[in-house]
């Protein structure tokens, strides 16, 4: 009867043999060998080198990606163009071929490898730089929101401020209107007439009163003050020589309106140069050989009714008398001393 005999050793030579009954020997030999469980570092080393050495981007897929972003740079149209133009014909191309796939193929067979690569990772850089994200969208729309946020705060704020102020103008305006009733009361009383008065005495109550209720001017209660003391002696005079002779009653008339300068003198208001004049033409209706001239008539001395000497054409500051001539001779009578700026 054979006999089957089997032995197993790592690494070693597996036999097998098998007796017959007449003493041959028949022997199978197997090497059997098992491999180590390698460690984690060598895992890790195995699995970066499997990435560093992993297959770069196809040269048909960096060809048809430079294709697409001419296309989408340029437009289709141009490219057709050129598909159609029978001196650029593509071998073994389909004759329904896109401008895409003639654009990809032209690509590959004009330019190596290499080139394909450095124009696909230009165009792939262009196309980082200019796509926009949400997140940039986002930022940018924040930013100018931003923007117009502090604009419209720091106006909010400016509008604020002039609010304010003209509450203030307000406040101060009812206190002068409330001032201004008053005001325009002596005015009344002081420069109008019931018994008969002249059309230039009217002027003047009239431009005060305007004066008045503008109160645009500081100046101008103490100016009306001052004016009503000169006035009421200057109206006294004029009333009581009414009917006297003009030589007579020239003297103290001009002595009166001497008075009415020297009441308001250093007072500067707009309306002054204004209310001289209408003085001076309000006394004239009271004589019938001379005319008064309001000394600030002019801006700048005026030898014919100034006292010039030395003066030459200096600007007048304030009047100080005021200028008399005859009505038919037009000589002057008395000339208006002035004083000038220096």
């Amino acid at each position: 009867m054979a006999k089957l005999t089997l032995s197993v050793n790592n690494g070693a030579d597996t036999s097998k043999s098998v007796e017959s009954s007449s003493g041959n020997k028949l022997s199978i030999t197997k090497k059997v060998t098992t491999e180590t469980v390698p460690d984690a570092g060598a895992q890790t080393a195995s699995l970066s080198q499997k990435i560093e050495n992993a297959a770069p981007i196809s040269v048909a897929e960096q060809a048809s990606s430079v294709a697409k972003w001419l296309i989408t740079q340029f437009g289709e149209d141009i490219f057709n163009e050129l598909l159609s133009n029978p001196n650029l014909k593509l071998p073994y191309a389909d004759d329904d071929i896109t401008a895409e796939m003639w654009l990809e193929r032209g690509i590959k067979t004009l330019f190596t490898q290499d080139n394909i690569a450095r124009i696909a990772h230009v165009t792939n850089e262009i196309g980082k730089q200019s796509s926009v994200s949400d997140a940039d969208v986002d930022a940018a729309v924040e930013e100018k929101m931003a923007q117009k946020v502090e604009k419209y705060n720091a106006k909010f704020q400016e509008l604020r401020t002039q609010m304010e102020y003209l509450e203030g103008e307000k406040a101060d305006l009812q206190l002068r209107l409330n001032k201004t009733l008053e005001a325009d009361t002596f005015v009344k009383e002081v420069f109008r007439a019931a018994d008969g008065e002249t059309d230039y005495q009217k002027r003047i109550a009239q431009t005060l009163a305007e004066a008045v209720s503008r109160g645009d001017d500081d100046n101008l209660p103490i100016f009306v003050m001052r004016l009503a003391k000169g006035w009421s002696t200057l109206q006294y005079v004029l009333q009581r020589e009414a009917q006297s002779d003009d030589k007579d009653k020239l003297d103290i008339v001009y002595a009166s309106l001497t008075n009415l300068l020297y009441g308001i003198s250093g007072c500067f208001v707009s309306d002054r140069r204004m209310i001289l004049e209408l003085v001076a033409k309000h006394c004239n209706e009271f004589f019938s050989d001379y005319d008064f001239i309001s000394p600030e008539q002019t801006l700048n001395v005026d030898p014919d009714i100034h006292n010039a000497n030395g003066l030459g054409n200096a600007q007048i500051r304030e009047g100080v008398s005021f200028c008399v001539v005859r009505r038919d001779t037009k000589k002057t009578v008395k000339y208006a001393d002035v004083k000038v700026s220096k």
